[in-house]
């Protein structure tokens, strides 16, 4: 069943602005850009159907260059929107699962994806359980994307009320996205605990 994959990702410059007090505006966008190309490089190892959705160009020519499809958003900046278009172009070339995935997850493992897409229909919260890091959503079921505050019980809701199953998915990878000055501390440690894990078994 074909996949596509779908990375919403905002201009650099404009990225990460709610970790203003730990890091100045270059360094808000450099972090924005590797997390990004962390992501990209993950859902191209997983599936080569893999869609770039931006306002800005040079994150769509480094996606293009990858092999990714670099998708130019005709809409106004607002993230919901921008999904829309990019599920709408998905459709219409056949996919059959969309995989909608944050480009600010360090953490994330091929592995991560591969338990999301052998679900029909799956929603990965942050370790807080609030927002929605990952969602996996059936093609031909209409979605409204609910991003933004407390989108993991409204695309829960939604998905029970469409008459699907969704299942919960609590994996490292999904969990732990970078937001504010305390994600940062807490991806730090979390990475050094996962190599400690690996060297020690």
């Amino acid at each position: 069943m074909k996949i596509c994959t779908i990375i919403p990702v905002k201009p650099f410059a404009e990225a990460k602005r709610r970790l203003a007090p730990t890091l100045g505006p270059d360094e808000r966008a450099h972090l924005a850009q590797e997390l990004f190309q962390h992501v990209l490089a993950t859902a191209l190892k997983f599936s080569r159907s893999v869609i770039v959705v931006s306002r800005a160009q040079d994150v769509l020519q480094f996606a293009e260059e990858h092999g990714a499809i670099g998708l130019k958003e005709k809409c106004r900046p607002y993230l919901n929107a921008a999904l829309e278009q990019a599920a709408a172009h998905a459709r219409a070339h056949g996919a059959m699962k969309l995989l909608i995935v944050p480009s600010d997850l360090p953490l994330l493992a091929v592995a991560d994806l591969r338990a999301l897409a052998k679900e029909e229909c799956a929603i990965a919260p942050d370790r807080r359980r609030h927002g929605t890091n990952a969602l996996l959503w059936p093609a031909a079921q209409k979605l409204k994307f609910q991003f933004g505050p407390n989108s993991f019980d409204r695309h829960l809701a939604q998905a029970i009320a469409a008459g699907l199953r969704p299942r919960v998915v609590l994996r490292p990878g999904f969990a732990h996205d970078v937001d504010v000055p305390e994600d940062m501390v807490h991806e730090c440690l979390t990475a050094h605990s996962n190599n400690v894990a690996v060297k020690s078994g």
